[in-house]
């Protein structure tokens, strides 16, 4: 599986590094500006390696084309085969360039025309989050897993297939992190992000030590220039849908264990000739390593003040701390974008964009203690933990068992699976597909605003306006994804009733109807 290096700019050209390269294989690295067309080009004829080594690493340099425009540009590289190019890897950078001075605005008029967006630096990084989100299709991921499974020895049946799915899930979701090239210097701070940079700011003796630093004390400066892969908001959505526990009952029934619920899967048998009763039974062998509900409910209440309500979940004294700032402040936060969505369409007034500015600094603030301790571990090992599920869920011989109904348009093919066990458990009637784009949309809008330098104090109404612009679909379909799952809708008001509260009203209304 070939994999490309975060680019690196130097001057006018962008060097990027390769791994994963086949031996005896011809390759092409293209450079394609924002329009997909493509600017640049340096061929690897029959790639040679390292002697003994069947993969191995080379290095290529292409030139950016002069007055090169800000936008998304993609590294690609192809793969030469007898049938033709394939596409081997792609990897996504945003080069910001020099934002146009804007003069003072004339004396303010009514006309019907819609109010015009002045430009601001930050909005790179709030479209370079949606690029990263939006790249992590399902067909995507699980084409990159298949890859992996390929590369194993016994493939799908090897005793080691469940680690190779991790593995596989991991590098997929690092894969889709960005490096932001900014020439001009008007975002970034010494190369990083100005969040990042004022945190670490604080603390001169961890940075920059000399060879015989302590290395264990030391700041990361690889960390400083991009925002952490996932938010953990994503496993959240994931988790109140169900999720996990239609996976308990799977894993009980294929252990031939008897739990409550367990009835509706009496009938299901794996055939002994197919992979997925491997991967399966490496998925339950795995159980002892993996989080708990307890562990992710804590890190829930720490990140997010949400609760979950189980029997496993422990009681709310037993949490040191708790962010329960956070639900008022994101409802606030998606309630005011509503508000300016609605006077920013109106083209006789002007919308004011202050409150969606002050919403997110409040947001950000209370978002900022929670990225302490385990907050990137727990978050991006539960997601690995749950996509790889959903790697499992979506196989063939699980639809024989678990099926769905066929004529309805699930994204994805594990959706089916699980509306079909919360359907027989009696969990609700609503669909995956709602808790899925509450997940997806969730984490759009919180990393945007934990990455942002959203406390600065020089900001203006105008990157607030920007934000709140280019964030409009997700929030959009967040809200109304919100309204169906928990019956609130934030158009009207601000709601701060826990989620989890809310879906367990609508189970108990919808059981005594």
């Amino acid at each position: 599986m070939v994999t490309i290096t975060a680019p690196v700019l130097e001057q006018d050209k962008v060097k990027v590094k390769l791994t994963g390269l086949r031996k005896g294989t011809t390759y092409e690295v293209r450079l394609l500006d924002p329009e997909r067309d493509v600017v640049g080009t340096a061929r690897i004829p029959s790639f040679q390696g390292r002697a003994g080594q069947a993969t191995g690493i080379a290095e290529r340099t292409l030139d950016l084309p002069e007055r090169a425009a800000t936008g998304a540009f993609v590294v690609q590289v192809v793969r030469f085969e007898d049938h033709g190019e394939v596409v081997a890897a792609e990897r996504g950078f945003q080069l910001v360039g020099t934002a146009p001075t804007v003069e003072a605005p004339p004396a303010a008029r009514v006309q019907l025309a819609r109010t015009a967006t002045v430009p601001t630096n930050d909005v790179v990084l709030t479209r370079e989050i949606l690029r990263i989100t939006g790249a992590r299709r399902f067909a995507a991921y699980q084409q990159a897993v298949d890859d992996a499974l390929r590369d194993e020895p016994g493939r799908a049946f090897s005793p080691t297939a469940y680690d190779v799915i991790l593995r596989a899930t991991r590098r997929f979701l690092e894969s889709e992190t960005t490096s932001i090239l900014d020439p001009a210097g008007k975002y970034l701070e010494n190369g990083n992000l100005p969040y990042l940079e004022n945190v670490a700011a604080r603390y001169p003796d961890a940075r920059f030590g000399e060879l015989d630093a302590d290395v264990v004390s030391d700041i990361d400066d690889a960390l400083l220039d991009r925002p952490a892969p996932v938010e953990l908001i994503w496993t959240y959505w994931v988790e109140e849908s169900g999720f996990h526990q239609v996976l308990n009952l799977i894993l009980a029934r294929f252990q031939n264990r008897r739990i409550p619920g367990g009835a509706a899967l009496e009938r299901f048998s794996l055939s002994y000739l197919r992979p997925l009763r491997n991967l399966l039974y490496t998925w339950g062998d795995n159980e002892i390593n993996r989080l708990t509900v307890r562990r992710r409910a804590a890190e829930y209440q720490y990140e997010y003040g949400l609760d979950l309500i189980g029997r496993a979940v422990p009681a709310s004294l037993q949490y040191v701390e708790r962010r329960s700032q956070f639900l008022e402040s994101f409802h606030t936060l998606l309630h005011e974008a509503l508000v300016f969505y609605r006077l920013d369409d109106d083209t006789t007034v002007v919308a004011d964009a202050f409150p969606v500015l002050n919403a997110l600094r409040d947001l950000h603030r209370a978002l900022a203690p929670g990225a302490e301790n385990q907050f990137d571990g727990v978050a991006l090992q539960s997601r690995v933990e749950a996509m790889a599920a959903q790697y499992v869920l979506a196989q063939p011989e699980m639809r024989e068992f678990l099926g769905g109904r066929p004529m309805v348009p699930y994204e994805e093919p594990w959706m089916d699976r699980v509306d079909t066990l919360r359907a027989l458990c009696g969990w609700g009637d609503t669909s995956v597909m709602s808790f899925h784009e509450l997940a997806v949309h969730g984490e759009q809008i919180v990393m945007s605003v934990r990455w942002g330098d959203w406390s600065d104090i020089g900001l203006t109404a105008d990157s607030a306006a920007n934000w709140a612009r280019d964030m409009r679909d997700p929030v959009h379909r967040y809200v109304h994804a919100y309204r169906t799952v928990t019956g609130v809708d934030l158009h009207d008001r601000v709601d701060t009733t826990m989620p989890a509260v809310l879906l367990a009203r609508r189970n108990r209304a919808r059981q005594r109807a």
